[in-house]
């Protein structure tokens, strides 16, 4: 088995768990110790047969946390950053989902609330907002979802 071969085995692995982007495949790629020019070669096939995509792996990043995971509309972006997404395929996947931070955060509190009855107000509230923080929502988003949970 030629070391393309085997490159080209390794992205279907990786392909089976989940889509990913150029810059996750290149890593990935690397780390196995493949040359630069099977990493070429491997990526451009790749993108040639429609399964590397960085604009169709941001709208699948976007709607499954969305849909998992709900996130803010900042923490989705520095999601798709770090996976190496360009700025305009971030912001275009985020538009078509048309999200709204502060409608997110509402509704976040409202599904969290009722197994929260239990616990003192002063509790509730420290735990809805670090709940809400750590999805990535501003300060000001917290405020205005806590106000009427």
């Amino acid at each position: 088995m030629t070391e393309e071969e085997r490159a080209r085995a390794y992205l279907v692995r990786l392909f089976r768990h989940r889509p990913r982007s150029r810059y996750e495949v290149v890593t990935r790629l690397r780390q196995k110790g493949f040359s630069r020019e099977t990493i070429e070669s491997v990526v451009e096939q790749a993108e040639r047969a429609g399964l590397l995509d960085d604009a169709r792996f941001a709208q699948l990043w976007v709607e499954d946390r969305l849909a998992r995971r709900p996130r803010s509309r900042q923490m989705l972006e520095r999601e798709l950053r770090a996976k190496g997404v360009a700025p305009e395929h971030i912001h275009r996947a985020i538009a078509r989902a048309e999200l709204d931070d502060e409608a997110l955060a509402k509704q976040l509190v409202a599904e969290r609330w009722p197994r929260l009855l239990a616990l003192d107000e002063q509790t509730r509230l420290r735990r809805l907002t670090s709940f809400l923080r750590r999805r990535g929502f501003s300060e000001e988003i917290i405020r205005r979802a806590l106000d009427n949970p």
